[in-house]
């Protein structure tokens, strides 16, 4: 007993807690997810490693700092399962939270819910699953529900915009609209008058802010993207509007034709003809930034720092060299180097490590990476044998379970009938009536979506299938890849979704997917997914 004992307080685990700005407002806690997780850890005798805590970001996003600084731990073997308190804290996309779990299973690292039973057998994934389709769908509802209330509030001429925090005014919950505060509007004035000056930016005024002791409304030193936001928000010119971006999945994904907006009149804090000539220069300066020459980077927006989790861009070192009093040039050598110097350009709030990568090297490492999937079909029959091996036993499994959601779909509608049949004999009253109806209405939404997804899941299981449509798929895009331009190039290596990770030893990490193009549906499965780690190499 004191073995066993002892071989439990040996099992490293991290304790992992989320929690969105949405559930802040709700005090949906982090510290009594945190408290449920220290006691399971303590009542099962294990040790923790460490705690992985992200306030305030979405479930629904990878970027998320700490949930990052644990993948990348547990790629290192630092612990051998993750605790959560839920699924849904770990992801509240479906297809994400799969593809996770099932990359970190390949490395020998478990996700366990305290809450929420299932094991790695093929039933305990399907449950898995069930519990990421059921946190997915309630995201969406949340959201839709949110979104079309903001709407309604809109039409009505009242503010209803994420942040009802907006610097310089305040937010009036009686009224529900902007009212100016006095103080942050005479920064916002500041802003625009320092920047119709001649010769001035962005910098500039986030330095002078800086010197002056002016902070934002959370009370943290300005920064160039905050002023740059100031600069081109209509609202201070006393019109927001509502209905404006066209949103993908909670991202903005550009805007909407003009006449849906929705107009509100708020509070004017500089005058329409500041507001313009300030857009006239913005737009101005941009065009001659030295910054906006473009170039051509293969890997653009593909790659992060292995050290500080930021994107890594591409940069040009501009050289003209002076050879006997003659100038010849200019000659430009290309870069992809890590963009924390944009966070340390005032103060460094970022330590990193990672130094200038010579593009040319770069781009070769992952390209002949990319193209040995395209050249040997094997790899690619082997990626989709290991992610769709289904057994006999596992059909059965998801067969039982698509059977019970059936039997309890009828349940539900009988329990439905039962209720209506209370209120016509005055058993229960108008408002007990809706309120059990509308639970009823929220557990059949989830069983149907749970129905679907398992009847996708008991279609799909054509593993030979799935390698001919990969196989050929990959043989159409492979043809005269000796003669591949740069643009097909970028095509490919988005088409394969590849992520890149540069760490400061030289390994090259790179991940790559390919989705079912035929299919129409966001959470489809992956023709298959791989997972590559370059040796350390030269990058210099």
């Amino acid at each position: 007993m004191i073995k066993e004992l002892d071989i439990k307080k040996k099992i490293k685990v991290a304790l992992y807690a989320r929690v969105s700005t949405e559930e802040q407002k709700e005090n949906f806690s982090l510290g009594s997810q945190l408290d449920l997780l220290r006691k399971h850890a303590s009542d099962n005798s294990y040790e923790i490693h460490d705690e992985y805590v992200d306030d305030g970001y979405s479930g629904t996003s990878h970027d998320r700092p700490h949930f990052q600084r644990l993948l990348d731990d547990a790629r290192l073997g630092r612990f051998e399962f993750i605790l959560v308190y839920r699924i849904d804290r770990f992801f509240r996309n479906n297809k994400d939270l799969l593809n996770v779990v099932d990359c970190l299973e390949k490395i020998g690292i478990a996700v366990k819910s305290i809450t929420e039973p299932f094991d790695t057998s093929y039933l305990g994934k399907f449950v898995l699953s069930l519990f990421g389709s059921i946190a997915e769908l309630e995201r969406n509802t949340f959201m839709e529900r949110s979104r079309l209330g903001k709407l309604k509030r809109a039409r009505l001429g009242f503010y209803s915009g994420s942040s009802p925090s907006k610097f310089g005014y305040a937010y009036n919950k009686e009224t529900k609209k902007l009212e100016i505060n006095e103080h942050e509007a005479e920064i916002t004035r500041l802003i625009y008058t320092l920047y119709i000056e001649p010769d001035s930016s962005i910098t500039k005024i986030t330095r002078k802010l800086r010197n002056l002791g002016y902070k934002t409304k959370t009370g943290r030193p300005w920064e160039t993207d905050r002023v740059n936001d100031i600069l081109r928000d209509e609202t201070y010119a006393g019109t927001w509007y509502a209905n404006k971006h066209v949103s993908i999945k909670g991202e903005k994904q550009g805007l909407k034709p003009r006449e849906e907006w929705i107009e509100v009149k708020v509070p004017e804090i500089v005058t329409k003809e500041v507001f313009e000539k300030a857009q006239q220069l913005l737009d101005a300066r941009r065009n001659w930034s030295r910054r906006n020459t473009k170039y051509n980077y293969l890997l653009r927006g593909m790659v992060k720092c292995g050290d500080c989790g930021n994107t890594i861009a591409g940069t040009a070192d501009k050289q003209t060299p002076d050879i006997n009093g003659r100038k010849y040039g200019p000659y430009y050598k290309f870069y992809y180097r890590c963009t924390h110097f944009l966070k340390n350009q005032f103060e460094k709030l970022v330590k990193c490590r990672l130094k200038y990568i010579q593009a040319d090297r770069l781009d070769s490492v992952v390209w002949n990476e990319v193209e040995k999937i395209l050249e040997k079909p094997e790899l690619i029959r082997k990626a989709v044998e290991e992610k769709e091996k289904v057994s006999k036993e596992c059909r059965q499994a998801l067969q039982q379970q698509f059977d019970l959601i059936v039997r309890q779909q009828v349940a539900l509608s009988k329990q439905e009938d039962r209720i209506i049949g209370a209120y016509r004999q005055s058993i229960i009253s108008i408002e007990q009536l809706k309120m059990q109806m509308g639970n009823l209405k929220q557990e059949a939404e989830k069983l149907e979506s749970a129905k679907q997804e398992l009847g996708a899941k008991l279609q799909d299981a054509d593993t030979e299938q799935e390698i001919k449509e990969a196989i050929d798929y990959v043989a159409s895009i492979r043809k005269g890849i000796e003669k591949f331009s740069f643009e097909v190039k970028r095509e490919v290596l988005r088409i394969f979704n590849t992520c890149i990770k540069v760490s400061i030893n030289g390994i090259v990490d790179i991940f790559c997917t390919l989705p079912k193009i035929s299919s129409s549906s966001e959470n489809s499965p992956d023709i298959f997914s791989c997972f590559v780690s370059v040796r350390p190499i030269s990058l210099q």
